[in-house]
């Protein structure tokens, strides 16, 4: 009889246990739920400039089921709220992103988030000039379009209603910056660009002329973007396009202009979110093969 009672007993006090156990699990996942949801809602109302985006928030989630709900806590509430990249810079990367990437329509919300996370309409407008180079004319004239028309809409048209255009230079001048732009991201500096160019000649042929003078010497040496946001830039659109190969050279270049190898890493989690895993891994490998 004492043996049965003492077996009940044990029985009970694992009940409560079990009982208990559950209880504190479920006030975790509750609270942890709350929190990602709590941090998601904020990053959505910084992009939209809205006093409350709760509203919003339920409509997204209503109207997109789990992947609202995804979108949400993990997009935002996760991967937007994480502090190694600021949120202009992370604004930055994912405008360069969908660019890259012709989804348009979803700049209605990261174009207004540009400006409410401290770019500038000249800033976002050079962030499609300079996709151009490396993404197509195509795909950088149809994110233009959009930009443009968001950014009128939000009070930042061009005055007079044109944009400027570029400024104008020889080819010497062309040259001359393009092989400055060179150096920096090679690490190599040339005296004698000239040379570099007939190196260069044996590989890709008239490509490389084209690629020091117009890329490097009209597109990377304006000054409407720091050689450290277009190093960011590049890094996304060649992640996103699944250009490992490149990486390799604008990787350790980001890393001259002044980018962390922890914000590489914080734009690889970036591509996760926006352009999936498989391009996030590979870019994240070359991020991590860095001394």
């Amino acid at each position: 009889m004492f043996d049965k009672i003492k077996f009940n007993f044990f029985i009970f006090f694992l009940l409560i246990v079990s009982s208990v156990l559950g209880v504190n699990h479920a006030t975790a996942a509750q609270a942890d739920y709350e929190e990602r949801r709590a941090r998601g809602v904020a990053v959505l109302q910084s992009l939209t400039g809205r006093d409350d985006a709760t509203e919003l928030a339920a409509r997204l989630e209503a109207e997109n089921g789990a992947l609202g709900s995804f979108a949400l806590d993990f997009v935002l509430g996760d991967i937007w709220s994480r502090p190694g990249l600021s949120k202009r810079d992370r604004n930055l990367i994912v405008l360069t992103m969908l660019a890259t990437l012709h989804q348009t329509k979803q700049l209605s919300y990261y174009v207004p988030g540009g400006l409410n996370h401290g770019l500038t309409a000249t800033e976002i407008r050079e962030i499609m000039t300079h996709i151009a180079a490396y993404a197509g004319f195509p795909r950088a004239l149809d994110a233009m379009a959009e930009t443009n028309r968001i950014l009128a809409k939000l009070g930042h048209g061009p005055e007079n209603g044109k944009l400027a255009g570029a400024e104008k230079f020889s080819n010497a001048q062309r040259r001359e910056r393009g092989a400055e732009v060179m150096a920096k991201l090679s690490g190599n500096p040339a005296t004698d660009p000239d040379k570099v160019i007939a190196a260069m000649a044996c590989k890709l042929g008239p490509l490389g002329a084209y690629g020091i003078d117009f890329a490097f010497g009209e597109v990377w040496a304006r000054s409407q973007l720091s050689r450290r946001d277009r190093s960011l830039l590049v890094v996304s659109v060649l992640t996103v396009l699944g250009r490992t190969e490149e990486l390799h050279i604008h990787v350790p270049a980001a890393i001259r202009h002044g980018v962390t190898k922890a914000e590489l890493e914080e734009l690889m989690l970036t591509a996760f979110a926006y352009a999936g895993a498989p391009l996030a891994v590979e870019g994240m490998h070359v991020v991590q093969a860095l001394d």
